[in-house]
C-alpha cells in the first residue's frame, strides 16, 4: 500500500517538478538539498495519513494539521512542536496558512523557476489536478511573459499585457485566477508575510477570494463535489494505466455523488474505483 501511495501521489500531484528544481541558494538558503529530500516525501505521507484515517475529502484542501518529521516542521517554523526526529506524524499547526495539499512547499517550490512564484504554472497545476478542469492548450508560438524592462510592472500588470496579445486570453481565463492567490506563497512554498502581496481574485464563476485560505475554503465547501471528482479521476488513470473514455468520465461524475453523504471518505474513494466496473474492465 505504501508503494501504491507514493507512486500515485507522485504521479498525480507532479512530484517530478520538485525533483528537476533548481533553486537560488541565496534567496532560499533553507531549502537544502537533504530538506527538499524530506519535503518531498511530505505529500505521500499526508494523503496516506488521510486514508488510514479515513479522514474526509475536504482535508486534502483544509486541515488544522500537517504531517511532519524534524526537518520538514523546521521548514515551516514548527520545529518546537516536532518530538519525533525523522519520523512523520501528525502535528497541529494552529497556523491559518498552513494545512492541505495547497500549501506544501514542494508542490509550490515546483511550480516555481526557483527565484520567483509562478502564478500560470501554480493555477494550471490545480486546474488540471485539483478540479479537473485543464485549461486549453496553448497555441504554437505563444509568447513568454516579458520581462519589466525597467517599467516595474506589478504581477497583475504583466499577465494584463500578456493576456492581450493575440491567442493567450482564452487560456489564461482558466489559469490566472486560480494562481493568483497563491501570490501569498515564495518560491521556495513559503508563506510571505507581505501586507503588500495582492492575491485577490475573481474566479471563473465570479466568486471573489482574498487569498490562498479563501480559495481553500471555496474549495472545501463550494467546489469539493469538483474535487472529488478529480480526485476520482486521477485515481482511476491510475488504477487502470490509461486515460478514461467519455462514459467512465460521466460514471464517475454522476455516481460518483453517491460518496457525498458520507463527506467523501478516502477509504469510500478507494472502494468506489476498485469496486467500478471500470477498474474489472482495465
Amino acid at each position: 500500500s505504501r508503494q501504491f501511495i507514493h507512486e500515485f501521489t507522485s504521479q498525480w500531484l507532479g512530484l517530478d517538478k520538485f525533483d528537476v528544481l533548481e533553486v537560488d541558494r541565496k534567496r532560499y538558503p533553507m531549502l537544502t538539498r537533504d530538506t527538499k529530500t524530506q519535503l518531498r516525501q511530505e505529500p505521500i505521507e499526508y494523503l496516506q495519513y488521510l486514508i488510514e484515517q479515513n479522514l474526509p475529502l475536504r482535508s486534502l484542501i483544509q486541515s488544522d494539521f500537517i504531517m511532519a518529521n524534524e526537518v520538514v516542521a523546521s521548514y515551516y517554523d514548527l520545529a518546537d512542536l516536532a518530538e519525533n526526529g525523522f519520523q512523520f506524524s501528525a502535528i497541529k499547526h494552529e497556523n491559518e496558512n498552513l494545512g492541505g495539499v495547497l500549501a506544501q512547499a514542494s508542490i509550490l517550490a515546483g511550480l516555481s523557476d526557483g527565484r520567483e512564484s509562478n502564478p500560470i504554472k501554480r493555477g494550471a497545476w490545480l486546474a488540471r489536478k485539483i478540479i479537473a478542469e485543464p485549461p486549453d492548450d496553448p497555441p504554437p508560438n505563444v509568447p513568454q511573459i516579458q520581462e519589466d524592462e525597467g517599467t516595474h510592472l506589478t504581477l497583475r500588470e504583466k499577465l494584463e499585457r500578456h493576456r492581450s496579445q493575440d491567442g493567450c486570453i482564452k487560456c489564461h481565463s482558466g489559469i490566472d485566477p486560480w494562481g493568483i492567490p497563491f501570490e501569498t506563497f515564495d518560491a521556495g512554498g513559503r508563506f510571505k508575510n507581505d501586507p503588500k502581496v495582492n492575491a485577490h481574485s475573481t474566479l471563473p464563476d465570479e466568486t471573489e477570494v482574498r487569498d490562498l485560505n479563501e480559495l481553500k475554503a471555496y474549495l472545501a465547501s463550494d467546489r469539493i463535489d469538483r474535487v472529488a471528482f478529480s480526485f476520482l479521476k486521477h485515481l482511476s488513470c491510475y488504477a487502470v494505466g490509461r486515460s478514461l473514455g467519455y462514459n467512465e468520465i460521466v460514471f464517475l461524475e454522476e455516481e460518483g455523488l453517491e460518496l457525498k453523504p458520507a463527506d467523501y471518505r478516502m477509504q469510500d474513494m478507494i472502494r468506489f474505483v476498485i469496486k467500478s466496473e471500470l477498474f474489472f474492465k482495465k
